[in-house]
């Protein structure tokens, strides 16, 4: 387990959350990956990292808290059911997170970062490096992201209600335009998400200022289906990861 005992000074609280609910995949977050629970992944870099001083799971399942707090992790609660619907959002669980912690250990949190178990190709140097930047800019948050350079909105349409009938997202008539004439656009990948704990105490999730850190594409992972999850192991045996 790391993190200081009550008391203790954390500067730096990682929250990795782990609810029950998944549908793509049963029990997702402790479903096996090469060989390992997929929560072990988050834990493990997690404890590896110099930057972090104490991490906690936020789950609504025994079974879930069980498996993490074998394989060392700290899970103080069980989240409140309501913070683990599938239409709950992730300021939910983690002002619950912070305020818990404030208010049962007295730790006053500067930065929070969430590492969600479905990317499990994170290090724990990814997660210094996302922390290092965060103080580096003096940003609210920093939020690793990929470029696929396949992939741009301003390509895309979208279901306009009447069966078959789509419009495109940005209508600026950029469809028909070259797509090295297009903006370049980032996909979000939860490698490493870092936030002021300041903005999460005010029902923010991300604040104004949002810098990100490009990841690598061909190492990013982001478990929702049994494809995924097969993806996933490709690029853990790939990058010596297991």
């Amino acid at each position: 387990m790391k993190g200081p005992q009550e008391g203790g000074l954390v500067r730096t609280l990682a929250v990795i959350p782990a609810r029950a609910g998944s549908k793509g995949i049963p029990n997702k977050n402790v479903a096996d990956l090469c060989g390992h629970p997929l929560i072990w992944y988050a834990i493990r870099a997690a404890h590896a990292s110099t930057r972090i001083d104490a991490t906690i799971v936020s789950t609504d399942s025994e079974e879930i808290a069980s498996v993490a707090r074998a394989l060392g992790a700290d899970v103080p609660f069980l989240r409140p059911t309501e913070l683990a619907t599938d239409s709950a959002r992730d300021i939910g669980y983690l002002q619950h997170a912070l305020e818990w912690v404030e208010r049962e250990r007295g730790w006053k949190p500067e930065i929070i970062l969430f590492l969600a178990p479905t990317s499990p190709s994170r290090t724990s140097a990814d997660i210094d490096a996302a922390v290092a930047f965060l103080e580096e800019t003096g940003a609210d948050s920093v939020r690793t992201m990929i470029h696929d350079p396949k992939v741009n909105p301003y390509k895309m349409w979208k279901a306009d209600g009447a069966e078959g009938k789509v419009v495109p997202i940005f209508p600026e008539g950029l469809q028909g335009v070259p797509r090295q004439e297009c903006s370049a656009c980032y996909i979000p990948v939860a490698i490493a998400y870092v936030t002021r704990a300041a903005v999460i105490r005010a029902g923010n999730l991300w604040g104004d200022d949002v810098r990100m850190m490009p990841f690598s594409l061909e190492r990013a992972t982001d478990i929702d289906t049994p494809e995924d999850m097969e993806h996933a192991a490709n690029v853990l045996k790939k990058f010596d990861l297991i």
